[in-house]
């Protein structure tokens, strides 16, 4: 006997995906993988990501990992023929999902005040680079910019000769896939309660700066140390002094536990590889000490050089084992640990292939492949990766028969160029 699939929270609820690239695409992923039929609206070229590290004509790894259990349509927004099939979506839909730059969302007519009047149950996200209001709200961008613009950059951001490079993956744009989804489920949660749709707005400025909640906060005790903090810093710069500086620099006087994420808090290189660790209580410390042996630091003064020494030793102790010996050691002390992955080992270690976090998927054009999963389990519900990302424009005839438009309107729209069916071009019926 066959174990019954278990319901999605959301079997029945139905989204329709308008963006691009990474960040609301990941929520759209986020919800199909909780029981929703996500329909993704591609311009005539397709979304950018198909031509990222390409697989095939239209086919790409990014797209493949980003896309996975939606259907695809492919409409030129530019088009006026273009406004039946909008309003059809967003009659037929529960959600909308929208990332385009403010300026464009009337111009397209996918805004929340005409959709409201096409389905006012609508949830209907609007998704911006900087958030909807103040002085550049217009303007677009990417998860490198608001990197740099919400401080959280300067503390995650890898070391460059004269400027930090930007930290892949792009965490502000998949944590804004998880920000999105969350909101969604508000959204629809309200709609339960009342009956009635909203608009719901999400930025990656938002989302950079939720992360960085732990290192973004004013007191006005700290008032003294920052004024102290930009007086060097001003002094560093103009002396030309490289990021690493400015970063020991500003741990040094602001961050607090600086100290602890250079010596407990950090990967080490060992004989033959790399080892992660991470330990902050003071409990931990004593373990750490214990089962190492290396020399505890009198302070937590980074520039001190009888810390740095600390340090030296302990990257010295670590390099004269192997990364097996050194888990081994670490976890029968109690010491948090683990080893540090390349993406590829990520995809092959037992432990996530046995909790979900790595799925196997078989594409119909360029055939298996490997991608993560659901980033948690239900008891009662399915979570799950349920297909392939979908071929470019393969479900436009089907989705518009489904929203309302009879075979002769959409045979026009096609003719006309306003939608793309990539189905007929090979030769499906």
């Amino acid at each position: 006997m066959t174990e019954q699939a278990l319901p999605g929270v959301l079997d029945g609820i139905r989204v329709v995906e308008f963006a691009q690239n990474a960040a609301i695409p990941h929520c759209g992923r986020l919800l199909a993988g909780l029981g929703a039929d996500v329909v993704k609206v591609e311009p005539p070229d397709g979304d950018a990501m198909r031509r990222l590290a390409a697989l095939a004509d239209m086919e790409s790894r990014a797209y493949a990992l980003i896309n996975p259990g939606k259907r695809s349509i492919a409409i030129d927004l530019g088009s006026e023929d273009a406004r039946t099939v909008i309003d059809a979506l967003f009659a037929w839909a529960d959600v909308a999902l929208v990332a385009f730059k403010l300026p464009d969302l009337a111009r397209y007519g996918i805004e929340w005040e005409h959709a409201r009047t096409i389905n006012p149950r609508l949830v209907h996200l609007t998704h911006t680079a900087l958030g909807p209001g103040g002085p550049d709200a217009e303007f677009g961008g990417y998860d490198v910019l608001v990197q740099g613009r919400s401080g959280v950059g300067f503390i995650m951001n890898r070391s460059g000769a004269t400027a930090p490079q930007p930290t892949r993956p792009a965490v502000n744009d998949f944590g804004s896939g998880f920000s999105a989804a969350f909101a969604v489920m508000a959204g629809l949660r309200h709609r339960d309660q009342t009956g009635e749709g909203q608009r719901i707005d999400t930025s990656l400025l938002g989302t950079a700066m939720s992360l960085g909640t732990p290192l973004l906060g004013g007191f006005p005790l700290d008032d003294e140390q920052i004024t102290e903090l930009d007086a060097d810093m001003a002094a560093v710069r103009v002396a030309g002094l490289d990021f690493d500086i400015q970063r020991d620099l500003y741990e040094s006087k602001v961050q607090a536990g600086g100290g602890a994420f250079k010596f407990y808090f950090r990967h080490y290189q060992t004989s033959d590889g790399l080892i992660s660790l991470a330990g902050l209580t003071p409990g931990l410390f004593d373990k750490f000490h214990a089962a190492t042996g290396i020399s505890r630091p009198s302070g937590s003064d980074t520039t001190d050089p009888a810390f740095q020494a600390v340090v030296a030793e302990a990257e010295q102790t670590f390099a004269q084992r192997t990364t097996a010996e050194w888990l081994t050691i670490l976890r029968e002390a109690g010491y948090p640990c683990g080893p540090y992955n390349m993406p590829h080992e990520a995809l092959r270690d037992p432990h996530a292939i046995e909790n979900g976090y790595v799925v196997d998927l078989e594409h119909p054009v360029f055939g298996p492949y490997r991608a993560t999963g659901m980033p948690f389990q239900m008891e009662k519900s399915s979570a799950t990766v349920a297909g392939p990302s979908p071929s470019f424009a393969a479900h436009t005839r089907e989705v518009l028969n489904e929203v309302g438009l009879d075979d002769d309107l959409v045979a026009g729209l096609i003719a006309s160029g306003a939608v793309i069916d990539r189905a007929l071009d090979e030769g499906q019926p």
